[in-house]
């Protein structure tokens, strides 16, 4: 017969062999919500009610303000960072903003997008160029948004990501260039675990190319989420293709980055003439496909960060 006193002392022993066998605490464990493509879809559409939203201009602003105030409703700490940057039409005021959700550690993993529009468009909307990713990764900021994750989070939507003079040095990619050289002024960029940008993500036809110079031990995650949520049909990687996107300041900040990218937007598979036309427009992408992405993403994100 046992005692309670070796009663205890097994129950206790029993314990503390949980963690051994992959068993984590109750605070510890991930309980998340699905993704939602629906509610995605709805804050892209709250997003192009603010059309056009170029860098630089009041509807930019007015951009930043509506990310901001939707992070902020989450509970999630949030900040608008106002720079000033040079551009070809001269020097512009831009606005990046950035979530953050602290994890048990100091380690951090980014996810981002950008939410301006490319200039000089009539009638552009910019629902997939930018308006999905922004979207994705507002809906999954609502989905970690309550979690105690051991690598903190951080949401970056990025202003001035358009070019408007073909990418020439100091062109394109403000935003991404300010929040990369802050983290390297602030010594961040060594806490970093990675860098997944999101950037054209909502087309009906999806089918995801990830360019070349991306991070590949991200891109093999990313491949391993796709299969494990049964999309991995949907993903392949480029041997060659080379695509300037916001993930590139980080790449050079010694930040490992994955742009995740459908750069193939258009009237028929394989073709790109919807991108930077009046057509890039709500109805032209698809709350599947925004469900689709984020499924993928918050899957990697999960197996990232707890």
């Amino acid at each position: 017969m046992v005692n309670r006193k070796q009663m205890g002392l097994a129950a206790a022993a029993l314990l503390a062999l949980l963690p051994l066998s992959g068993c984590k605490p109750k605070d510890q464990v991930a309980e998340l919500e699905t993704f939602d493509g629906q509610r995605a879809f709805k804050a892209v559409e709250a997003l192009v009610q603010i059309s056009p939203r170029d860098a630089g201009t009041a509807n930019g602003k007015k951009a930043a303000d509506l990310i901001f105030s939707r992070l902020k409703k989450l509970g999630i700490h949030s900040e608008i960072v106002t720079f000033t940057d040079d551009t070809p039409d001269g020097p512009k005021t831009m606005h990046n903003v950035i979530g953050r959700i602290p994890g048990k550690t100091d380690r951090w993993l980014i996810v981002g997008s950008h939410f301006d529009t490319m200039p000089g468009i009539p009638g552009f909307q910019g629902a997939n160029d930018s308006g999905s990713s922004t979207g994705v990764v507002l809906e999954l900021a609502r989905i970690f948004s309550g979690s105690k994750p051991r690598t903190g989070l951080i949401f970056a939507f990025f202003d001035g990501e358009e070019g408007i003079a073909h990418y020439i040095p100091g062109d394109g990619l403000h935003g991404s260039r300010h929040f990369a050289k802050q983290l390297v002024e602030q010594g961040e960029h060594k806490q970093m675990d990675g860098m997944i940008l999101l950037d054209m993500v909502g087309d009906r036809d999806l089918q995801f190319v990830l360019p070349a110079n991306s991070s590949q031990p991200l891109a093999k995650q990313l491949l391993k989420a796709a299969h494990t949520t049964g999309y991995r049909e949907r993903f392949s990687i480029s041997s060659s293709s080379i695509i300037t996107d916001d993930h590139v300041p980080f790449m050079q900040a010694g930040i490992p980055a994955l742009d995740i990218i459908d750069f193939k937007y258009g009237s028929a598979p394989g073709k790109n003439d919807y991108w930077h036309t009046s057509q890039d427009n709500l109805q032209h992408i698809s709350a599947e496909s925004l469900g689709l992405t984020g499924s993928v993403v918050r899957e990697m994100i999960k197996t990232m960060i707890f």
